[in-house]
């Protein structure tokens, strides 16, 4: 494990064992799905294949809404942000062949903003969640929507107060709800965000900086689907995280690879962010309203995937899954 991935196991640690209340539970927090019903093993979608689908559920009614996820380098935790300013962590255990079995041990607490005030109202809605490397400091960043801006906090997403960061002034002008969705720390500490708000043919406003200023970047996604988070690669790319909703058609989603050179190349003044698709999830399989993304090497040369989805504070109507691919590439 490197130096830099021990920092992200020591974070993702201290965010787990933040002192938030526990959950209380109602039934089991989690049990299996099948994505495809009757479909003989292995399953794939796209270049992935399937290695697991946890249904999450508790009876708090702060459980839900989950729009971004990080998960430990171990794969043994997860943290993920909700849309009314909470911060849920919990734990991941597999079986022997390393398929996703359950989860459990969640906790729940409190986002607060530079006032060490809870976030408040209609202004709680935190949706892109970024490991901060080298820049500013180990830690964190959220963006919200409806009040578009971007928050650091320390490695524990507790106090002292997070801090309020610079950011393009373009982001005042974005839609009340279709901001930052996306937020992802670079391999060099850079923030990238890129806006849900589709300006036209796919295309979506970007920016990648931080303390040293921004560049304004577009990522080209594919319409009606619309970016909604990305993770890192370990060498160098990254994977962008697409969504769709439809009266008719359902929930879709597709997974973009942005690999290393194309991604450098489109880092600058006027670049355009476009990947390859390497998957789509789209009906009969069990989709859902994938917010999150997060990927872990696998000590065998893989790439472990995890999908995780927004219920919308609707678990009539919506489920919060949880699901695992894994990628030879």
């Amino acid at each position: 494990m490197s130096g830099c991935w021990r920092r992200v196991a020591a974070t993702l640690g201290l965010a787990l064992s933040l002192s938030g209340c526990a959950i209380g539970q109602d039934g089991p927090p989690s049990s299996p799905v099948a994505l495809l019903e009757e479909a003989a093993a292995p399953v794939r979608a796209g270049e992935l294949v399937w290695r697991g689908t946890l249904h999450l559920r508790d009876a708090s009614p702060d459980f839900g809404g989950l729009s971004a996820l990080r998960v430990s380098p171990d794969g043994s935790q997860f943290v993920a942000i909700s849309d009314r300013g909470k911060r849920i962590a919990g734990r991941l255990r597999y079986d022997r062949d390393g398929r996703l079995a359950s989860a459990g041990d969640f906790s729940i607490a409190a986002l607060r903003g530079a006032d060490g005030q809870a976030l408040p109202g209609l202004f709680n809605d935190t949706e892109g969640l970024a490991l901060i490397g080298p820049w500013p400091g180990d830690g964190w960043a959220v963006s919200m929507e409806r009040r578009h801006s971007i928050l650091r906090y320390p490695p524990s997403l507790a106090g002292p107060p997070a801090v309020l960061l610079d950011t393009p002034a373009a982001f005042a002008d974005l839609p009340f709800n279709a901001g930052i969705e996306t937020l992802l720390a670079l391999a060099d500490g850079r923030l990238l965000a890129i806006a849900e708000q589709d300006i036209g043919q796919g295309q979506h406003r970007a920016w990648v900086g931080g303390a040293d200023g921004w560049v304004d970047l577009t990522y080209q996604a594919l319409s009606p689907f619309l970016p909604v988070d990305a993770a890192r690669l370990p060498d160098g790319g990254i994977l962008v995280l697409e969504r769709r909703a439809g009266l008719l058609g359902g929930w879709g989603s597709r997974i973009v690879h942005l690999n290393s050179a194309n991604l450098a190349a489109a880092l600058r003044p006027g670049g355009v962010l476009q990947g390859r698709e390497i998957a789509r999830l789209n009906p009969p399989m069990a989709t859902e309203n994938y917010e999150g993304i997060d990927t872990r090497p696998l000590p065998d040369g893989g790439i472990a995937i995890y999908l995780l989805s927004d219920n919308n504070f609707k678990p009539v109507i919506q489920r919060t899954l949880l699901t695992l691919f894994d990628w030879r590439h």
